[in-house]
């Protein structure tokens, strides 16, 4: 008989907690199963991952309660959750309660899904990258009807709420039952849709990064719409890709796995060409807008905001009556303020980051929030040269109003908008508005479809960010708004770099080509594999030292790693900020040294974070 069980919690410990199981509970509980224990001085939930005959050594603790009547974890989810832990370095329990982070007590008893995992697959069998063009919905629909026919669920990925209306739409010619599942869903509704698709009460769940947990019992596929969005990873712990989550449960679940792009994520182009990954292109036909890149080192100074190809295409607009669409890459009215006298800019006390200047909140830290009203002098040398320097939304804004004094214009940004970003389309086509400016906000398929012109105000800002991957982000930017432009429109990128090969590649095979040479000379993903431990804390010198010392044991591992340093955005909120990155060929090897420091550094003020293949590195 199994008196005993090990028990992880949501806490950032790999270790198991065993404790014994009273008579009542014997041979009633099952993997993943929850149940109420006591934890120090406290009672807390924890699951079970674990039964023994065998007692473990130490003082055991008696189980109080089981939580739930039966595990809410099918067998191949429950690998899933053991596959992830290992993979991103983070604790069973905390990805347990990722997967299934509800407070609520599961009572119903479900079958196991061995048999189903028996099947062959009925479709194609590994990961499809697909280049949609114009037939995204038809692919997509082509694939829910199939499944429908054979009694399996579909889910589909977008990275973006915002996203789902229109995609529902759609979807629903199909015919299709279809549940809609995302985080500003209540925790009671997004429960009663989780039991819903638990009981395979729906052919297609529609949802954000979090579904890709969904459990249904009979999945036939998971299609990830725009693959490439950092959307999909997530943020805290733990920290996953959405992308490698869903490929990884096709190869548990033996189903296929589709991620869509118009122009994907290099690592995924490159497993294409690797023949990991196999390609499915319906691109062909789709017209790309072109565009018009303008050398802002040419312009008069006074035009460099609007430069005059700029201005021109934006009064040819205005006479048609179209809308104008105005990209600028950062909030407020400058970038920072800059003294000409002795060099310095003026910096957020919590964060070290230039502040933004706004013409009525003042200096504003787009971090952590913190605000202030402009010096009249330099605080360094009490200099009188404070200039502001770069252009910001709403000095975009105040430009166009004075160039084009008779157009309607507005301002889109998070300053104006948090929440209405869906009711910009309605404004543009009741000709509420004839000049948008804005930031990432107005970059969407049913934003740019309606308007003629499109000008990015200074495309350096996106090249020059501090981060490996700002070159192919500034590329994925420049293709969907040339895929997503109204056919007839222009597209005109302003910029003091106009040879960059970003802006002069024809094709995507000549990014791609390039890029890939860049980072393979460099030892950049996706050549190497990357983990990144970021250091913060309060105190500068505790996270210097803590970092310096997890140095010293990473010398004594084969591994290779850069830094110590300081990260590209020092002091955020308060905190300040070093990273390592680690990098070999062999992730494997370097999970194995990053479980053994961890161990080693879990305790002190300077937390210790993990991120597995980052997407960003500032």
């Amino acid at each position: 008989m199994r008196n005993y069980i090990a028990v992880v919690f949501n806490l950032p410990t790999g270790k198991f907690f065993w404790y014994k199981l009273p008579s009542k509970f014997k041979g009633k509980l099952k993997r993943g199963q929850r149940v109420v224990v006591p934890f120090r001085k406290e009672k807390k939930l924890g699951f079970v991952v674990e039964e023994s005959s065998r007692r473990p050594e130490g003082k055991l603790k008696e189980v109080i309660d089981v939580f739930d009547k039966t595990s809410p974890f099918s067998d191949s989810l429950f690998e899933l959750g053991v596959w992830m832990s290992e993979y991103y370095s983070c604790s069973l329990g905390q990805v347990l309660h990722s997967i299934f982070p509800f407070s609520f007590a599961y009572g119903e008893e479900v079958a196991s899904d061995s048999d189903y995992l028996k099947e062959k697959s009925t479709g194609e069998a590994g990961v499809y990258l697909v280049r949609p063009g114009n037939k995204k919905f038809e692919f997509l629909l082509h694939r829910i009807k199939e499944n429908q026919e054979l009694q399996r669920q579909v889910l589909i990925l977008v990275p973006e709420i915002s996203i789902i209306p229109g995609f529902q739409e759609k979807m629903e010619k199909s015919g299709a039952k279809i549940l809609i599942f995302h985080s500003r869903l209540s925790p009671k509704e997004r429960y009663s849709r989780w039991l819903a698709m638990k009981r395979g009460e729906f052919d297609v769940a529609l949802g954000t990064r979090s579904l890709v947990f969904a459990p249904f019992p009979r999945i036939g596929l998971i299609a990830v719409d725009e693959e490439e969005s950092t959307d999909y990873k997530q943020k805290e712990t733990p920290k996953y890709n959405l992308c490698q989550i869903a490929t990884k449960r096709g190869e548990l679940e033996n189903f296929p796995v589709y991620l869509l792009s118009n122009s994907p994520s290099l690592e995924s182009w490159y497993k294409v060409k690797k023949g990991t990954y196999r390609m499915i292109d319906f691109s062909g036909k789709q017209r790309l807008v072109s565009f018009c890149i303008v050398d802002l080192k040419k312009e008069k100074k006074e035009n460099r905001i609007f430069s005059n190809l700029l201005q021109q295409k934006i009064k040819e607009a205005l006479e048609k009556k179209r809308p104008v669409v105005l990209f600028v890459p950062r909030r407020g009215y400058a970038s920072f303020l800059l003294c000409s006298d002795c060099g310095e800019i003026i910096r957020c006390p919590n964060c070290n980051i230039g502040l933004s200047f706004h013409l009525k909140e003042g200096m504003l830290c787009h971090w952590c929030g913190f605000q202030e009203r402009p010096p009249r002098v330099c605080p360094f040398c009490d200099g009188r040269g404070l200039k502001k320097v770069g252009w910001g939304t709403q000095r975009v804004e105040l430009e166009a109003k004075r160039n084009f004094p008779e157009a309607r214009i507005q301002r889109f940004d998070l300053d104006i908008f948090k929440s209405s970003a869906h009711l910009i389309p309605s404004r543009i086509e009741n000709r509420e508005v004839d000049i948008l400016v804005g930031t990432q906000l107005l970059i969407k398929e049913e934003i740019l479809s309606l308007v003629d012109v499109v000008g990015i105000i200074l495309v350096d800002v996106l090249l020059n960010l501090p981060d490996f991957r700002a070159t192919e982000h500034t590329f994925h930017l420049l293709h969907k708004i040339r895929r997503s432009l109204n056919k007839k429109g222009s597209l005109i990128v302003q910029t003091y770099n106009p040879t960059h090969y970003v802006l002069r590649a024809k094709t995507d095979e000549d990014f791609y080509s390039e890029e890939l040479k860049i980072r393979k000379t460099l030892g950049y993903p996706p050549f190497q594999r990357w983990i990144r431990l970021l250091f913060e804390g309060r105190t500068k010198n505790k996270v210097k030292d803590k970092s310096n010392q997890v140095a010293r044991e990473l010398e004594k591992e084969d591994v290779n790693f850069l830094g110590p340093s300081p990260c590209p955005f020092f002091k955020i909120k308060g905190k300040y900020r070093y990273h390592i990155i680690l990098r070999d060929d062999n992730t494997g090897s370097l999970q194995d040294v990053v479980k053994k420091i961890n161990s080693q550094m879990m305790r002190g003020t300077v937390k210790m974070g993990i991120d597995v293949d980052p997407l960003v590195t500032m």
